[in-house]
């Protein structure tokens, strides 16, 4: 009896095995164009910002990161014109420098004992599915939309948590809607509820409704309006025009109209902010000339708490911008080496924000300045290598001036 039920069980075991095969080899049936790919990412990060004002602490650290982003193509299933398919994501960082005891937004920091970590890791998972021109994305999501920003100006990445589906509705025109439940900050472990402090107290939210609706009637002229409801937190309006002029094939200038409005959502508090804002970008060969001008009407533009950073303004920079009542202009050179260095380009901006005043009532002004150099390895050897250095010096009447380094070498290898 022994025998014969370590048999059956034995049988039923494979038969499971070949049934369970079977059936994901139905559901999952792989088209011959299918393709997955991996992306590994090695980055060594050294930021360091000095004070001048000697009783303000120094921030900064030395990292290095680790990360592996695997996305999946798409599979047929057993449903006509239903494709399914999975991402995943693992990054991890691990600090190289002493603790400084300051949070310097890069690493997590324990404010109780004030003690930044010594390494931290990150990890999600995505389901995808599509349907024709529609897709539907659960779990982790990189939405590049206002509020919900990709952050990749330190070590590792922001992402968020949540449902989003979008869809190609015609040529010119697409939507997407979803809900983001829960945010990674660029320096967490782990999901957390979306959240807002105003006046020293803490506010969290259920989650961000949005909708994104983006038109290009003409090639090249984009429309996009955006809307999100962060629930219990406040409403935030997007309207964008993007046109682009080509008067030759050397020479194009490029015009960007946003708009911004911000209102609460609750009744702990008010917040009634717009943001408006243009850029011209002359691009002539190799040269790339920008003039930009931004304006806070208003209370200071809110953003989300975990660093999350609103990139789709024109004058978003180290120090933002976005002060009540603030006014900027932005100036911007560049240059490609591509004719004499290929690989390398530099980059000098620099922004003068006035008209905006101190907690004590004074008139203030700041100013940036970001020198951007960026080289990508051409030696064969050296492919998927690269290296940039950031330098910020920022002044302002009343405050605390820094300089501010940032130094990357990244390797990125895709199979």
């Amino acid at each position: 009896m022994f025998y014969l039920k370590s048999a059956f069980n034995l049988n039923a075991y494979k038969n499971g095995i070949v049934f369970g095969v079977i059936g994901v080899s139905t559901l999952f049936s792989l088209s011959c164009y299918a393709e997955d790919n991996w992306t590994f990412n090695l980055k060594n990060a050294l930021i360091d910002r000095n004070y001048d004002n000697s009783a303000v602490k120094d921030t900064g650290s030395w990292s290095q990161s680790a990360s592996l982003f695997y996305k999946s193509d798409y599979y047929s299933t057993p449903i006509e014109n239903l494709d399914i398919g999975v991402d995943g994501t693992v990054q991890y960082a691990v600090r190289l420098s002493h603790d400084k005891g300051v949070a310097d937004t890069v690493l997590p920091f324990d404010n109780e004992e004030k003690k930044q970590a010594s390494d931290f890791l990150k990890y999600g998972g995505t389901l995808k599915l599509k349907y024709d021109q529609t897709e539907l994305r659960v779990g982790e999501l990189w939405p590049d939309l206002p509020v919900t920003a990709v952050d990749r100006s330190r070590q590792l990445l922001a992402s968020y948590q949540g449902v989003s589906l979008n869809s190609k509705l015609t040529d010119q025109l697409s939507g997407e809607i979803g809900v983001i439940t829960k945010v990674s900050p660029r320096n967490q472990e782990g999901f957390h509820k979306l959240s807002f402090t105003k006046n020293g107290r803490t506010y969290y939210s259920d989650g961000l409704n949005y909708i994104d609706v983006r038109y290009q009637p003409i090639n090249n002229l984009k429309l996009e309006y955006y809307y999100g409801n962060l629930d219990n937190l406040y409403n935030k309006y997007y309207v964008g025009l993007d046109y682009l002029t080509k008067f030759s094939s050397d020479l194009s200038l490029n015009s960007k109209l946003k708009y911004f409005k911000a209102v609460e959502d609750n009744n702990n508090y008010d917040i009634n902010s717009q943001n408006i804002g243009l850029l011209e970008t002359l691009k002539y060969r190799n040269h790339t000339f920008g003039l930009g001008y931004q304006q806070i009407i208003g209370d200071t533009y809110p953003l989300p708490d975990g660093f999350l950073p609103e990139t789709y303004f024109i004058n978003w920079n180290a120090t933002g911008f976005f002060k009540a009542d603030e006014k900027s202009i932005h100036l911007m050179y560049g240059y490609d080496f591509k004719d004499y260095v290929p690989g390398l380009n530099v980059m000098l901006k620099h922004v003068y924000g006035y008209d905006f005043k101190t907690v004590l009532g004074q008139r203030n002004k700041e100013q940036e300045t970001n020198l951007i150099v960026n080289y990508a390895f051409q030696n064969p050897a050296l492919k998927g290598v690269a290296f940039q250095w950031l330098y910020i010096p920022y002044k302002v009447r009343y405050g605390n001036d820094f300089n501010e380094n940032r130094v990357f070498l990244s390797y990125s290898k895709k199979f």
